[in-house]
Parts: C-alpha cells; structure tokens; sequence
C-alpha cells in the first residue's frame, strides 16, 4: 500500500446514550476527529458510526465494514475519540489493537488518552483503560437490567415491539392494548391446539386462510420499521416455531414477565432458557387474550408426546393414559389402512417385556366409552343432585386430606429423629477429632456423609412441612371443578379439548382373571382439581355400544382413590 496514511474516523455510541439516528454525540465525535486530522494534516478516507451499538458487540456493521476496507488496504489509520468509543471488551480490543492492527501495519489513534501506537503501545494507559472500560460496561449491564427488573415489578412492557396480537398503547408505551385482527389470530391458535390440531396441520390452516404470519403482519404496520424486503417474501409462511412460541408466551394471561432467557455470559450473547423461579412476573398489568382455564389444557397437552396421525390430528388421549404399575404412558395403536386409533398398551412392557411390566392392554372403544360415560355420569350428578355431589366430594377430599397428613406427620417424626441422630454423631465426631481420638483422615472420611444426609434430610422436612401447612382448598378446588364438568351433561364424544380441560391422568391396572375364568379390569380417572371420585357404581350404569368388550372390561372400573 501507499506510504501517505489515510484515516478510518471510526465513533461509536451505545443506544442507552442516545436514541437511535445519527445523535448529537456522534455528530461531536465527527466534529472534534475532523477537527484532530487537519491540525495533524492527516486525510480522511471515510467515517464509520455505529449508533446506536454496544461497546461489548463487536459485530457492529459500521465497524466490520471498516475491517473491510482495511482488508482491501482502503485505510491505515484508525483514529477514534476515545478508547470506550472504540469498545469496551478489553480481551478483544487487545486482538484489535496489539495484534490485528500491527499485523495489517494499521495505525492507531486515541485522541483523548493520547495513545498513538506510532509511539508505542507497550505502557500500561491502554491495558488499565480497557480493563476499566469492560468493567464499566459490566456495571451499566447489570444496572440496566436492575432497572427493567424493576420496570417490569411495577407493571411495564419494556420490550421493544409489541407481541403478536397486542399494540402498544399510544398514549403509554409501556402500555399493552389489544389489537383486534391479530388477537383473534392468537385466540384461534389456542382453540385449535386444544381441539386437538397438531403443529403441521395448524400451519396449513393458517396458510390456506390467508393470514399474515407475525413478522409480515409486522411489517404491513410497520412499513419503515425495517428496509430489508426480505422479510416480505413469504407473508403466509407460518411455521411450528411461530405458534410454539404464541402458546408459551404468558403475556396472553395478561401479565409482563422479564426474564425468560439470558445470555450465557458477558460476552457470550447466545440465549438459553431460564427457569420460572428466575422469571420476574407483573400480573393483570393488559388484557388477556385467553382464560387461564384454555392456558393450563393446552400447556397439559403441549407436555405430552403429540404425534400427529395422517390426517393431521392428534390423539386425544396423547399423555394421559398411564401405567398403574410402572407409571410409564402406554402406547396408542393406529391402523393406518382402516384410519382409527385400536387401543393401548404399556410403553415399558413393549419395549423391554414382562421383566419390567405388563401388557394393561385395553381397548380404545373400551377406554373411550368408560371415560365418556364418567364423565356424563358426573356432569348429570353435579348438575341435578348439586349439594349431595358436593358433599360427596368434600368428604371423600377431606378423608383423603386426613390420610395424607397422617402420613406426613408420621415421616416428619422419623426425619426430626434421624435429624437429632446425626446431629449427635456430628459433635461426637468433631470431639473425638479435637481430643485426637481419631485423625484428621479418619474425620474427613466419616463426617461429609453424615454432612450430606442431614442436607438431604432438611430438604425433606422443608416439602414435609410444607404440605402439613398448606391451607385447605378442597371448597375453592370442588367450586372449580363444578362449572367446568357442568358443560359436559350431554355430551357425546370425547376430543382432546373436553380430556385436558377435565381430566389430569387415566390409570389403568393389569387385567385379573377370576377363578371361574371371568376378567375385569379396573381404570381410575383423576379429574383436575378433585383427582379420583372414589364413588362406588354398577357396571349395568355405563351404557356402551359394544356389549362384549365392556363385559370384559367394566365389572371392577368403578372409581377407586
């Protein structure tokens, strides 16, 4: 390259100093480099400004474009107003500066700290400056997220576009309102999930509609937002990542939650998923979109396994058949030449045989007309004969409650006890350890054992207590239960929707043969917020189309807790 030296005015401004557009700040930092290169008779080949950028991301277009044109040999001199304008991650900017820059035979230039590597860079002003430079972006990162934290705690949507289904409101923007077109978009996703409408059909449905896929729905509001066309070449194209995304998303409850991802690190940008407990949670801060009923049964079906059969459907029962014995799922069997569901079987008993389970074979016309005819059987007894209903339920939920507690106490007993025991042990060893009755070795074989169980053993009497000390629910849990089995008195078929919204799991047991040969089989259906009815009925009671197979199946399926 040419020996005469042209210039890279680089400035940089971070988008918590200023808004985005070409600020005022980096105007003063073109103004005062300018400024610098006519007194120092240096000439300009271009000026590079990221507004609006991090100090910490150095893949800031401005800046890679200025790599570029030091690659093509455009410029040799980087000339910035300070170090922090240049970044503020001293590991990298040491590559830059020490390593990269010498090795292209780049000059640079740091106008306020007087650095000039012309001069030399071997003191210790730039190591000391970007150190402390890291380490104030260190301090402003976590400062602005102390700050949204406490935004979000008082009720504010600090994101900066709205989600899918919501506007911001014009007079708060950290206000959500309804957007009417896309929140029936929203409400229909959710609808569709919980009739039982898997991923890849929904996005058919969805195409074949017509509607806008979030980003395009986006753009067509926001036409200047973005200048890339890009986002425009396919405005129907939804995919399952799309829809996951609106069906984990709380902000349809109505509430603002900060936290849901976090980088891995400082300076690792990659996102990863956090836990609930990390989540920073503002409830009824916007309308919601949906009830909480339709969250929690699609959020029960989004855990099972849902596959889809060929015409796009899911199973209804997918997740909430169990094993009685293993307490794995069992397994649906489809016939695909005939297009219907057969029946189930133990998933740990196909895979691994009987030394690890049974079959609990029962059929899906069988299983399907059992849990159809409960749950009408239930509905018609909780609307006609209400109070006698409840009183049933309350007390077979309160004798249960006395079981469970009995048992909670007599285990917290055994915990104190064993508690009390190392304790002992523990001072006993540290006494014996102290009169050197035993050696250090001997001490630190023994003692983190004990030290482990007594951890493990606080932990258990922290649940044990816990649930001696939780209040009663069972009114608030049967007045839940109530309205929602109510819908259900004529019904007629079982979908996905009427399984998850009622029911929390169907345990089935082995068949037993009986010694005049006959077979029986029972099932236990948990409804949500009650669990197992344990109301004793006559098979004759379950009317069924298929006489044969119910005989086989319904002499001991009355409800058991």
């Amino acid at each position: 390259m040419q020996n005469k030296e042209i210039a890279a005015v680089y400035c940089r401004l971070s988008q918590d100093d200023g808004s985005v557009g070409e600020s005022g700040s980096i105007q003063t930092q073109k103004t005062l480099l300018t400024q610098y290169c006519q007194e120092h008779h240096i000439e300009i080949g271009d000026y590079y400004c990221d507004d609006g950028w991090s100090g910490t991301n150095f893949d800031r277009p401005e800046f890679k474009r200025m790599l570029e044109d030091i690659e093509s040999e455009k410029v040799n001199l980087v000339i910035v107003k300070d170090l922090s304008r240049f970044g503020r991650e001293y590991a990298q900017m040491g590559l830059y500066i020490e390593h990269y820059f010498e090795e292209k035979s780049v000059r640079f230039i740091s106008v306020t700290e007087n650095i000039d590597s012309k001069n030399g860079i071997d003191n210790l002003v730039l190591p000391f400056t970007n150190v402390i430079n890291s380490f104030y972006a260190r301090q402003a990162s976590t400062k602005t997220k102390a700050a949204h934290r406490a935004r979000v705690k008082s009720g504010m949507y600090i994101g900066s576009r709205a989600p899918f289904g919501y506007q911001k409101d014009p007079n708060d923007r950290h206000h959500l309102i309804v957007d009417p077109p896309a929140a029936d978009v929203v409400r229909d996703i959710f609808q569709m999930f919980a009739d039982g409408i898997g991923y890849v059909r929904m996005t058919k449905i969805l195409r074949q509609r017509g509607i806008l896929n979030p980003q395009a729905y986006f753009n067509q509001n926001n036409p200047d937002y973005y200048k890339n066309s890009n986002y425009w070449r396919k405005p129907f194209d939804w995919h399952a990542t799309s829809i996951r995304a609106i069906l984990n998303n709380p902000v349809y409850l109505g509430k603002v939650v900060f936290g849901r991802s976090k980088t891995k690190g400082f300076f690792d940008k990659r996102r990863v998923e956090t836990g609930e407990e990390e989540w920073v949670v503002a409830e009824n801060t916007h309308e919601p979109l949906i009830s909480q009923e339709l969250w929690d049964t699609v959020h029960q079906m989004m855990k099972a396994r849902r596959r889809e059969n060929g015409k796009g459907e899911v199973q209804p029962f997918a997740g909430l058949v169990k094993c009685a014995d293993c307490g794995s799922s069992l397994n649906v069997s489809y016939d695909k030449k005939k297009g219907r569901y057969t029946g189930f079987s133990c998933w740990v008993y196909k895979n691994y045989g009987k030394e690890r389970c049974t079959s609990h074979a029962i059929g899906w016309k069988t299983l399907n007309q059992l849990v159809l005819e409960d749950i009408r059987r239930n509905a018609v007894e909780a609307r006609v004969c209400t109070s006698d209903y409840m009183d049933m339920l309350i007390a077979s939920r309160t004798e249960k409650k006395k079981e469970e507690t009995g048992r909670c106490k007599r285990e917290l007993k055994k915990v104190d006890k064993r508690m009390a025991e190392l304790s002992k042990i523990l001072n006993k060893l540290y006494e014996d350890l102290a009169l050197e009755k035993i050696s250090e070795e001997r001490y630190q074989a023994m003692a983190p054992d004990y030290e482990r169980e007594q951890i493990l053993l606080r932990e258990k009497r922290e649940k044990l207590t816990a649930e001696i000390a939780q209040s009663e629910e069972i009114y608030e849990n049967v007045e839940k239960f109530l309205p929602v089995i109510w819908k259900y008195t004529n019904l007629t078929e079982l979908t996905a929707h009427v399984l998850n919204e009622l029911i929390e799991k169907i345990v089935v047991h082995e068949k037993v043969v009986a010694a005049d040969g006959s077979k029986s089989q029972q099932v236990d259906i948990y409804y949500k917020f009650i669990g197992c009815i344990n109301q004793k009925r006559s098979p004759a009671s379950y009317a069924a189309p298929e006489k044969a197979a119910l005989q086989e199946h319904l002499p001991s399926c009355s409800q058991t807790a």
